[in-house]
């Protein structure tokens, strides 16, 4: 790995590029290349066709506040502008969480680059210290404006190193990710106007959280300590004040009416109990068009996006990288 302008970069290109090709690639985007190695195929059985090779790359982004976010991009290798699209994990998740890095690859291999972020930021930019197992390299602490920041971070770091066109820009999240695409969306986060959203259990109404910390009385309990204490521990996550004034600050189920006729997809699982279905449907009514889909599977709130093979996960990926190429 290589240190440049505060930021350390990992690159990866997939086996199928050539060497010439690699290095043309590199010299065009200014690359200190540590290094040419296979990057994973989609693991799926779909039926897109892959029609372009891809490069990947990890970077660790500095934040005013000094920490670091960690992002990797995956585009098509081509001459021509593509459309990107950001990719918002849960509360509780991580940078790959849910399949994120399959649907990266696919959406590149199908000519649309996608960014993603790890919310729980780094108090390092080196990969030995800052993406241990056990998270001691993190900050374990971040809000929705963090969330927020993070990502537009690794957006306007992909516009300014990759061929994106900004006009062709969508949003996708999963569980409170969700949450998070939907202000982004709703609200043309960092003046950019999004033209798609695609939302798996998406969190985005005053309940969801409420009833994931297991209700009101729950809730108003963490709050209380938040406010006489400065925070409260919850899981591997640090609630803030800042962290509850945020949530009830930014109601996205309640703004969709300024995302106006753009495109939306929502899928919800019947035997979701953590984002219930209820609250997906309640945060798909908040648009006028959208296409809602309906699954069914015991892997609840999971939606089956880590199995290595799945009928649901391979239709949900498929369907997903369909709606940003017809829309983007």
């Amino acid at each position: 790995m290589k240190k440049r302008n505060n930021l350390t970069k990992k690159y990866k290109l997939t086996a199928a590029v050539p060497v010439a090709a690699a290095l043309c690639l590199c010299a065009i985007f200014a690359f200190a290349l540590a290094g040419c190695g296979s990057s994973p195929e989609p693991d799926s059985d779909s039926g897109l066709d892959a029609a372009y090779r891809t490069v990947s790359e990890e970077v660790f982004l500095p934040d005013e506040d000094g920490t670091y976010t960690y992002c990797e991009i995956v585009a098509p290798v081509t001459d021509e502008s593509y459309p990107l699209v950001s990719i918002s994990h849960g509360i509780y998740g991580s940078i790959n969480s849910g399949g994120a890095r399959q649907l990266s690859e696919m959406l590149a291999s199908n000519g649309i680059a996608a960014v993603r972020v790890d919310f729980n930021r780094c108090l390092t930019n080196d990969p030995d210290k800052a993406l241990t197992k056990d998270k001691s390299g993190r900050t374990n602490e971040y809000t929705i404006s963090d969330m927020l920041e993070s990502n537009m971070l690794s957006i306007n770091y992909a516009l300014d190193n990759y061929n994106v066109d900004k006009d062709r820009i969508g949003v996708y999240g999963r569980s409170f990710g969700g949450r998070i695409a939907m202000i982004m969306g709703n609200e043309s986060w960092g003046g950019i106007d999004y033209k798609a959203m695609a939302l798996i259990a998406p969190a985005g109404n005053e309940y969801a959280l409420i009833h994931y910390m297991g209700g009101y009385e729950k809730w108003d309990e963490l709050r209380e300590l938040a406010d006489r204490d400065g925070k409260v521990v919850r899981g591997r996550l640090t609630l803030t004040p800042k962290w509850f004034e945020d949530y009830y600050k930014y109601n996205p189920a309640l703004t969709g009416d300024k995302f106006g006729d753009k495109p939306v997809m929502v899928y919800y699982n019947t035997k979701d109990t953590v984002v219930e279905p209820k609250t997906s449907l309640d945060c798909a009514h908040a648009y006028s068009n959208v296409s809602i889909y309906e699954v069914t599977t015991d892997d609840g709130h999971g939606y089956e996006m880590s199995y290595e093979h799945s009928e649901i996960k391979d239709e949900i990926m498929d369907r997903v990288v369909t709606f940003f190429k017809d829309n983007l």
